[in-house]
């Protein structure tokens, strides 16, 4: 499953920077100039004296600090609101390791707008909901690419074997050698499984003049079964530059596969009536 750490390397990538903090020591004017400087909603707050994380500064703590502390007899106001302390102004906020898995934390991430990572008092990185719900929507762009492959998949291996008699006959060629768990149809097929089924000696020269290059095709097919399987089973969590570009090529030859065994079936059609 999915860790804070996991997701502090999704969002850093390859580049880690220094956290942005303001100190006990400062004022409420020092921490909101860094919050607009860069477009933040909080800030860790660290000891001035040695550096431990004490709490977070954030427009909630500092509009709420500013309303208690104002004078009621004279308005409501407060003669130097942006010159208060910052320790005037923070918020409890735990430290949660980097091995802590994101479902124990469900009822942290819904009480809190952020998340601060370290140990031992010391903070390694911040997570806010913006960060959280852009990294898993990264995440599921990655199954969706996998969803549309295997989708790919199984209608390509439809057209070539176009009626149900021909796709039963290519699994029993496929699966001949399970007693159980043998395929009935595309739909319960694995990624592997359309694997098999294509490189099976007697169906690939029904893909021959399609695929072309037995050895590629099996190449390609392998790698996208262990991605996919390293995927769904959490073995990994982020997808890297050539990861990325893998998935969405093999999207376009499948698409294109697609395509060019349309055309043909097309062709056939028209050549028969």
């Amino acid at each position: 499953m999915y860790t804070l750490g996991d997701l502090v390397r999704l969002k850093n990538g390859d580049e880690s920077e220094a956290v942005i903090t303001v100190t006990t020591a400062e004022t409420v004017h020092a921490a909101v100039r860094l919050m607009i400087e860069h477009n933040f909603s909080q800030l860790p707050v660290v000891d001035a004296e040695d550096g431990s994380v004490v709490g977070a500064i954030s427009e909630e703590s500092i509009v709420r600090s500013l309303y208690h502390l104002s004078n009621p007899e004279a308005g409501g106001t407060l003669s130097n609101g942006m010159g208060l302390n910052v320790a005037q102004c923070i918020d409890e906020a735990s430290l949660h390791p980097s091995n802590s898995e994101m479902l124990a934390l469900g009822k942290t991430l819904a009480d809190s707008p952020y998340i601060l990572v370290g140990e031992d008092g010391i903070l390694s990185d911040i997570l806010t909901h913006a960060d959280i719900v852009r990294l898993f929507r990264e995440l599921a762009a990655h199954f969706l690419l996998i969803g549309n492959i295997e989708q790919s998949l199984r209608l390509l291996i439809g057209k070539v074997f176009d009626t149900d008699e021909t796709i039963e006959t290519a699994i029993g060629h496929a699966f001949y050698y399970r007693k159980e768990h043998k395929p009935q149809s595309l739909d319960e097929m694995t990624i592997d499984d359309y694997r098999q089924l294509i490189m099976n000696k007697k169906n690939w020269p029904h893909f021959a003049g399609l695929l072309f290059d037995r050895q590629a095709t099996q190449n390609r097919l392998l790698k996208l079964r262990d991605l996919r399987n390293d995927l769904f089973h959490f073995r990994l969590h982020m997808l890297n530059s050539e990861q990325k570009d893998f998935l969405q090529s093999t999207v376009r030859w499948l698409e294109q596969l697609v395509h060019v065994q349309e055309t043909h079936t097309s062709s056939d059609i028209k050549e028969i009536r």
